[in-house]
């Protein structure tokens, strides 16, 4: 039997991926966002999911299953491991689909590069097995529903969106381009199916996540707006512009205007971008300028919502070195704001000389500045000029 190479060389670095996160398990977290977690947890497993909202809120219904799993079969500290551990499939899962996508278009080299750039991302593994969130399980139904958009797979787009929406509702994002791509083919053939079928898709997914929730429409739209309006503040911690010009955790009653209408300013920007088309790197593009714009431009921005760019950067990262210079920009100074917040706000200890640089004026102003730099760079590169993919002719007229 012919052996094949390269799905070693793919389980290899999935194996290599996984024994670092299992390493990383067991620093202190965020043993505060874990906590809330396994309380969610135990509320399924005591009064099942057509009883959790009388008990309990969460505004992740998605993650409520996997945790229900979870809290069936441990509980206590087991838990509470087993929680932190809950990105470890969803990442390797988008390893998995980088490794695919890049591959497909250009070489199995690029495709081991772009599955290991996401995998060792150390904002990634700060994010996931070491804070304890679950931000892979959202980005990773973000990414696909872009790629099922891109060809054209309407319904698994649409259900993908709403899927990424229910994991964390600012992953939600991607319903706007998902449906844009089927309003534009509309009007170019004079054919709805398109749009209904996208529709069709995120009723699907709503009835099989939010059904057995009991989760109606209006119920999640309250529990949106409570959360939303529970933490009014400039930045939680967040590198953004209001982070570094007022300060993070400040009433932002002054400025939350403004930043709605900055934020409705870069999401038309984004948006502007299927100018250029509906294939997969103009939606990508999109994708990644909407993330950008989230973090970037509002008020009441958590410290983590810049994580999907994280994975949808990646095969632009990976086709020049400039891209790849951008992305490292963003990435590094990312893991340091990650580093940052879990220093101030949870038992993550750092050494005492590392942690006086990070959390003094200078290194947060380093740290944000760069960020903003490469975030800019990014609007240039996928947003003014066209996005280049790996796998992208040089020649821009091709």
């Amino acid at each position: 039997m012919r052996i094949r190479w390269d799905l070693v060389n793919l389980a290899c670095l999935l194996a290599l991926g996984l024994v670092v996160r299992l390493a990383a398990l067991p620093l202190d977290g965020h043993n505060g966002d874990v906590s809330v977690m396994a309380r969610w947890a135990t509320r399924m497993v005591e009064v099942g999911p057509w009883g959790f909202y009388d008990v309990d809120n969460a505004i992740y219904p998605a993650l409520l299953y996997p945790l229900w799993l979870l809290a069936s079969f441990v509980d206590g500290p087991a838990l509470d491991l087993a929680i932190k551990g809950l990105s470890i499939p969803f990442d390797l899962a988008i390893g998995v689909a980088l490794y695919a996508f890049v591959r497909g278009r250009s070489s199995e080299l690029h495709g081991l590069a772009a599955a290991g750039l996401y995998l060792f991302n150390p904002a990634v593994l700060l994010a996931g097995p070491v804070w304890g969130q679950v931000d892979a399980a959202g980005t990773l139904a973000f990414l696909l529903a872009l790629l099922a958009s891109g060809a054209r797979r309407h319904v698994p787009a649409g259900a993908l969106a709403m899927l990424a929406t229910f994991c964390k509702p600012q992953f939600g994002l991607v319903v706007l381009p998902v449906l844009a791509v089927t309003i534009l083919a509309g009007l170019r053939s004079n054919d709805g199916r398109p749009f209904l079928r996208a529709i069709g898709g995120m009723v699907a997914a709503w009835v099989v996540v939010g059904g057995p929730l009991l989760l109606t429409p209006l119920r999640y739209a309250g529990l949106l707006a409570n959360t939303a309006s529970g933490q009014p503040a400039t930045s939680l911690y967040a590198f953004n512009p209001w982070g570094l010009l007022v300060g993070f955790n400040v009433p932002d009653g002054p400025y939350v205007v403004a930043g709605s209408l900055l934020l409705l300013g870069g999401i038309i920007g984004a948006m502007w971008g299927l100018r250029r088309g509906q294939d997969i790197a103009v939606l990508l593009a999109v994708g990644a300028g909407l993330v950008l714009a989230f973090y970037f431009l509002p008020t009441r921005v958590h410290e983590r919502y810049l994580f999907p760019a994280m994975a949808l950067l990646v095969p632009f990262a990976i086709s020049t070195a400039g891209q790849l210079t951008a992305y490292l920009v963003l990435a590094i100074p990312f893991a340091a704001s990650l580093l940052y917040a879990l220093h101030v706000v949870t038992p993550f200890n750092l050494p005492d000389a590392l942690a006086a640089v990070l959390v003094s004026p200078a290194g947060a102003w380093a740290i944000g500045l760069s960020m903003i730099g490469a975030a800019a760079a990014w609007a240039w590169l996928l947003l003014v000029r066209p996005p280049r993919l790996v796998g992208t002719s040089s020649d821009p007229a091709a």
